[in-house]
């Protein structure tokens, strides 16, 4: 008897353990990094609620669909007051395709337009978007 109990608690310790790591594993693995590749600021010639708003490409989490063939990053572009990392604001998810080169090279070269109606995001393989004014002013 006193064996048998010896060998449940080692069972048991082993399964406390494996289930902590699993649990830590896929905290690790699904966390946003919410890292910020580029930012662009408004620019002073255009004035919405007098206050300066900044459009940013964040990194994200990952994109776990293609599993186990392939895991890739999510993005989303995000437009608000802050010059960092977001807190709120408007975000919309992005995706960047066909880029077999550095990703955040190819978001570096993209291109911000400033609008009195709001802000365009523009890549270089011409994927455009547009997120009026609406949609960031007023503390969103």
């Amino acid at each position: 008897m006193k064996k048998l109990l010896s060998i449940f608690a080692w069972l048991l310790s082993i399964l406390l353990v494996s289930g902590v790591l699993t649990l830590g594993g896929l905290y690790l693995l699904t966390r946003p990094a919410m890292r910020v590749i580029q930012t662009w600021k408004q620019p002073d010639s255009i004035q919405y609620d007098g206050t300066i708003h900044y459009l940013s490409v964040v990194e994200n989490d990952l994109d776990w669909h293609g599993f186990p063939a392939y895991v890739s990053r999510r993005y989303f572009v995000y437009v608000g007051l802050e010059n960092g990392t977001p807190t709120h604001g408007h975000t919309i998810d992005f995706t960047f395709y066909p880029v077999d080169a550095d990703i955040e090279s190819y978001i570096r070269q993209s291109s911000v337009t400033w609008s009195d109606e709001g802000v365009s995001f523009k890549t270089l393989t011409g994927d455009q978007l547009f997120v009026p004014k609406q949609m960031f002013m007023g503390g969103r």
